[in-house]
């Protein structure tokens, strides 16, 4: 993970340096590429369950290249850091956002058919909005504003991770696509808590895979009152849309 770490810091810093050309060694593979067009294809934008999975920096910054993104964001704490950081990623073409008009900013470029980006793989702000997931074998709180963007604004839901290759290039992989009830009612509560523990089991599965390619720093595993749900992996691609409640 840390080898990992100082790779991303130097590529980020080889990315400000250099600016587009810099991005040409990321990609998706190619059934990801597929599920992320025809993700795109409904013309409804897509948000993104981002995680903190190989140099994320870069895959937002690539995708810029291609389509409009938002990423929904956090200050380092660090002044002249976070200064450099946000200029950058902003300089490559990438929307920034803080939590304040987060919502309002999002939908906006969703109408646009653009990408919003949020992360799935941090504990949230407010327990409100947080389901306890099991997450690598115990209970973690997982915040549900990327399930419940896409829910209200009829979205599809997509899971994504970044990773590094043999040849250090970056690959952007798509996890599962969510998709909200088609029916004339609006998605459900339960819909949200679904569709965040799909994502989260699907984030699961990539670290398994992957491990040193997650960033883990921060007390993931904060105690929640409730149950914890244990991760149950839906199929690849399947929607998740509960029966319509009356």
């Amino acid at each position: 993970m840390y080898a990992s770490l100082g790779m991303s810091a130097v590529e980020f810093l080889w990315m400000a340096l250099r600016g587009r050309p810099a991005l040409g060694k990321v990609r998706f593979d190619e059934d990801s590429r597929l599920r992320w067009e025809e993700a795109l294809g409904q013309g409804r934008g897509v948000v993104v369950a981002a995680s903190h999975t190989g140099n994320w920096d870069m895959a937002a910054c690539a995708v810029a290249q291609e389509r409009e993104i938002l990423v929904v964001t956090k200050h380092l704490r660090v002044r002249w850091l976070d200064r450099f950081w946000q200029t950058t990623r902003a300089r490559l073409g990438v929307k920034l956002q803080d939590a304040n008009g987060a919502i309002a900013a999002s939908r906006a470029v969703l109408r646009r058919g653009g990408v919003v980006a949020m992360m799935i793989d941090q504990v949230p702000l407010s327990s409100r909005h947080a389901s306890q997931v099991e997450f690598l074998g115990r209970g973690a709180a997982t915040d549900r504003a990327p399930a419940a963007l896409a829910a209200s604004t009829r979205t599809p839901l997509v899971v994504a991770a970044a990773r590094r290759d043999a040849t250090g290039g970056q690959v952007l992989e798509v996890l599962d696509v969510l998709l909200p009830p088609s029916h004339p009612l609006r998605p459900t509560r339960a819909w949200v808590v679904e569709a965040t523990h799909a994502a989260t089991c699907a984030l699961d599965g990539f670290v398994r895979r992957h491990p040193g390619q997650w960033l883990w720093l921060h007390r993931r595993w904060k105690p929640m009152l409730g149950n914890t749900s244990p991760c149950r992996m839906t199929p690849s691609s399947s929607p998740v849309e509960p029966s319509p409640v009356v």
